[in-house]
């Protein structure tokens, strides 16, 4: 009898664990702002016993796709009270950085990703951050651009609260701006000095460049000695077009990873004043 109770109590701490796990997940459907629209979804996860409206950052992939920098982000940001919403912009899009279409091609999708969750009832609508890495930290960074944000949502309307970009390519980055700069939000950026896309020189005259229009709007943090993926557990070495030499090194960097977590969490918290 008494196993027989012991057994019904585990029974239902695990029943209540697993409705506690499909409450605190969702996913998400949303179009681009494109025409025609294309469709995407996304996952929506919370951050444990929190019932009120919450702050999210969308988390947006590199070329590889959805990996192992979601999983190591993740659990930072919800320990800290802030929802993430993984999305996946290369299934059925592309295969490689060969067939990868151009950046430009991405902005109405993060801006759709953005009107969707606005109108989540258990989202915060005026505290949803973006954060990138790579492509995605390239996409993160551009849309802080206010023609971006007047072309896709219009002018009468804000853009993200907040953008953090890994390693996001900083020599392709100001033509998405022109004079009115940014929307004023902060800006993060994380980067090695090594980067094969040359962040490593490229980032501190961009950022010198958007300070000068709007002062202090970005920040910046050089790793000496790193690579780029340095978040990314594992590492490559192959050919990629615009890299330097046309190659690229990834590179896991434990010391890195785990300082850039703790920056990205600290600077969304004081974002979204937490």
């Amino acid at each position: 009898m008494v196993c027989f109770r012991r057994s019904l109590a585990l029974l239902l701490v695990l029943t209540l664990s697993g409705c506690t796990s499909q409450v605190n997940r969702e996913t998400i459907r949303f179009n681009g702002l494109d025409t025609p629209p294309k469709s995407f979804s996304g996952k929506l996860t919370f951050p444990e016993g929190n019932q009120q409206r919450v702050p999210v950052v969308i988390l947006i992939h590199g070329t590889a796709g959805p990996d192992s920098r979601y999983e190591f982000h993740r659990p930072a940001l919800l320990a800290s009270g802030i929802a993430t919403c993984e999305v996946d912009f290369k299934s059925n899009v592309f295969k490689s950085g060969l067939d990868r279409p151009p950046i430009k091609t991405f902005h109405p999708w993060v801006f759709g990703a953005l009107k969707a969750l606005r109108s989540n009832p258990r989202v915060d609508p005026e505290r949803i951050a973006i954060m990138g890495f790579s492509l995605g930290g390239h996409l993160s960074v551009s849309v802080a651009s206010r023609k971006m944000v007047t072309k896709w949502l219009g002018p009468d309307h804000k853009g993200f609260t907040a953008h953090v970009g890994f390693y996001p390519a900083c020599n392709w980055l100001k033509k998405n701006f022109d004079s009115t700069g940014s929307t004023g939000a902060p800006i993060l950026i994380l980067t090695g000095e090594k980067d094969s896309w040359g962040d490593g020189e490229a980032c501190q005259p961009f950022c010198d460049w958007l300070n000068d229009i709007q002062p202090g709007v970005v920040s910046l943090k050089v790793y000496p000695g790193v690579h780029h993926g340095f978040d990314r557990k594992g590492s490559w070495k192959g050919y990629a077009p615009y890299a330097k030499d046309n190659t690229a090194i990834l590179q896991w960097d434990e010391a890195s990873a785990h300082d850039s977590r703790e920056r990205a969490v600290a600077f969304l918290r004081q974002a979204f004043g937490l």
